[in-house]
């Protein structure tokens, strides 16, 4: 294949430098990223609410109302909202259920809830006692073994309708201190309990805002509920500086070490980390602006998925770095450009398809997988595009420039610039 790659390096400079620049300008603009709740401390919760139609000002008003004027509610689409606020306390007692005139409710054997929801009296069928039964194999709808026996007329508490068994209505009930299951047919004078709702004195924010919540939009359920305090958010914070720069520092090292045998190995090093450091201020340009746009958080799925493309660079890099080497033990007579502009034509299709498979599968997952690994595979599918085009355009090319002089020449025209306006 005639292609001369090398001869046109130039303009690959100036593609990536105008890409950097644009991302450095995002940067800039405040807020540079969108930090997630791992960084900057803090409660996210994901609330749906079904019973009642919920509108966003509306939950930012409650969320005013009980000083939280920091909350960003956001749709999450149909009746999903995500909500981030400030971190959220709890305490040990959350919701207390009051209920008019029924007394308190003794121990019973059985997972049943803490108060009934209705009471219902056993029907007289013409024999001396209605049997409640244990649900057979753990199935409500079969019943199994008699747990006790009751007499017609004696008052009963319910603490569970199942309305989805073939034979009918099931109701769970506690008798002599044992949870049971009793047929419609054999019950009468069903009354639901009406209960209130009050809040202990003690509660936390999280419980204050979900009463408020729920006196407003009616029962709603807690899709999703993170909170993380200052002190881990700092110790993410720079955990995940560490982890790239000592990533970034034996990366250096270990580049150096494998190319020791060719003259000026600190270059090929030197070079990767440019073409790394290049792919990560893409990809950071790049959330910078969707969080500018969509309000797209970084967390550590992102520092996760940087790592990986940093990865990806150095692998892509070293791949291009390997063939040079083999040219230039093979043809030491041959000028370097030669072996390098060969070398990228050898590798070409090879890092192409690699990338392109990648790509595929991480699109497919974008389009079909959960929120929760959403920029991190979009940190990957940015980086990708990034580490395939540096390992071509600007790890090898950047080591002709250095051979050949590209950057001293620069550095004599921007001496003789700066002279020539002083004359």
């Amino acid at each position: 294949m005639n292609i001369n790659l090398v001869s046109i390096r130039k303009w690959f400079f100036y593609i990536s430098g105008t890409v950097m620049f644009s991302a450095l300008v995002l940067l800039a603009i405040p807020p540079a990223l969108v930090p997630g709740i791992e960084f900057t401390s803090g409660t996210t919760a994901l609330y749906r609410f079904s019973e009642l139609p919920a509108d966003e000002n509306e939950i930012r008003l409650i969320y005013e109302s009980l000083g939280h004027s920091e909350a960003r509610v956001q749709h999450a689409g149909g009746d999903d909202y995500l909500i981030r606020t400030g971190d959220l306390g709890a305490s040990e007692v959350g919701f207390q259920e009051v209920t008019p005139g029924i007394k308190n409710l003794r121990d019973v054997v059985g997972p049943v809830p803490t108060l009934p929801i209705a009471t219902l009296k056993i029907k007289d069928t013409g024999l001396d006692s209605v049997s409640i039964r244990s649900p057979y194999k753990g199935d409500p709808c079969k019943f199994g073994n008699v747990v006790s026996n009751v007499s017609p007329g004696t008052e009963l508490s319910v603490y569970k309708d199942i309305s989805h068994c073939d034979q009918g209505i099931i109701y769970e009930v506690v008798s002599n201190d044992a949870v049971g299951y009793v047929h419609r047919d054999n019950i009468e004078n069903y009354l639901p309990i009406i209960t209130t709702r009050v809040l202990d004195e003690n509660a936390s924010e999280r419980e204050k805002i979900e009463f408020a919540l729920e006196n407003r939009f009616g029962e709603f359920e807690i899709l999703e509920f993170a909170s993380v305090s200052p002190l881990v958010s700092r110790v993410a914070v720079r955990n995940a500086t560490i982890a790239v720069i000592v990533a970034t520092i034996f990366i250096l090292g270990y580049v150096a070490f494998a190319f020791s045998s060719v003259p000026k190995s600190f270059r090929y090093g030197a070079c990767a980390i440019f073409a790394l450091i290049h792919d990560v201020v893409i990809v950071l340009g790049a959330f910078s602006l969707f969080g500018k746009l969509f309000n797209l958080e970084i967390n550590l799925m992102f520092v996760t998925a940087l790592l990986t493309v940093v990865g990806f660079s150095v692998h892509d890099s070293i791949v291009v770095f390997d063939r040079i080497r083999e040219n230039v033990r093979l043809s030491p007579s041959a000028p370097f450009e030669e072996n390098v502009n060969a070398a990228l034509i050898q590798t070409l299709s090879r890092s192409l398809n690699t990338s392109i498979t990648l790509l595929l599968t991480v699109t497919a997952m974008l389009l079909l997988g959960g929120d929760s690994i959403q920029s991190f595979l979009l940190t990957i599918f940015i980086g990708l595009i990034a580490g395939t085009y540096s390992s071509i355009a600007i790890a090898a090319q950047l080591l002709v420039a250095w051979e050949n002089g590209d950057f001293s020449r620069i550095r004599e025209r921007v001496k003789f610039y700066k002279s020539s306006k002083f004359v």
